[in-house]
């Protein structure tokens, strides 16, 4: 399947979900473009694969580091017209660069591949504000109001970009350290809606094992994801691409023009 089409319809309580419901199979592709329509509005948001290969010389970084800007890419090309066909590479090679202080993005991309990070949450909100889309960067949190927070930022029919640890958490104890359902070390992805079972669907540019054919759009319990999330420690942070655990977390809350 090269795109699925979904609507956004609203309940008796004035809360949005998205409908129908996602297919069983065929959702293992390089890029899937998911079509949302909420009445008379419509956005498209590309997901790609990450292990696709289709990246010319970006291919091995996107494949090891990739999930931040395969995000950054869906977000813009679903919000800013002139993005509508802009892929990963070049969000690396020309979006960061545009954005980001030359110094900054040349120390990060001169090191070796392995050493190389992707961009940070706030990076990413960074470079969503400049390109003018209305977001608010969500650094610590508490799960529960997180999960109210997010709950309700997508039942009016907005996304929220998350970052997930392959721990999963239980308050602030960990209870599994390699746990690696929704990350191998950290991953970045994009909830969509809430479809019509209180199920979160969500965008993911890797591929599980446990999804079988359900790999670029997914869905789960957003109190599951949130035990996978973790909060920012380091709230004044303000690096740009990833540099450690406590500099990074949170979600971003998109919101619609």
């Amino acid at each position: 399947m090269e795109c699925i089409h979904l609507n956004f319809l609203t309940d008796n309580k004035g809360k949005k979900f998205l409908s129908p419901s996602l297919p069983n199979s065929d959702l293992n592709g390089k890029i899937l473009k998911v079509i949302i329509s909420d009445g008379s509005t419509k956005r498209v948001y590309p997901v790609f694969q990450q292990k696709a290969g289709v990246y010319g010389e970006a291919s091995e970084y996107i494949l090891r580091h990739g999930c931040a800007c395969c995000s950054l890419t869906t977000a813009l090309a679903a919000f800013v017209e002139k993005y509508a066909k802009l892929t990963p590479d070049q969000t690396v090679y020309e979006i960061e660069k545009k954005h980001f202080p030359k110094e900054v993005y040349e120390k990060n991309y001169g090191k070796v591949m392995a050493r190389q990070m992707p961009v940070s949450l706030y990076g990413i909100s960074v470079i969503l504000k400049k390109e003018g889309i209305s977001c608010e960067y969500v650094g610590n949190f508490e799960d529960n109001y997180a999960e109210k927070q997010i709950m309700e930022h997508l039942q009016k029919g907005s996304p929220v970009i998350i970052e997930t640890s392959r721990m999963r958490r239980k308050g602030r104890r960990i209870v599994h350290f390699f746990d690696k359902k929704y990350a191998g070390s950290y991953h970045t992805m994009i909830l969509l809606g809430v479809d019509e079972e209180g199920q979160v669907v969500f965008t993911d540019s890797a591929t599980r094992e446990w999804a079988g054919e359900v790999q670029r759009l997914k869905r789960a319990d957003l109190s599951e994801l949130i035990s996978y999330m973790f909060p920012q420690k380091n709230t004044e942070d303000t690096h740009l691409y990833f540099s450690r655990k406590k500099n990074t977390g949170g979600y971003i809350l998109l919101y619609q023009a």
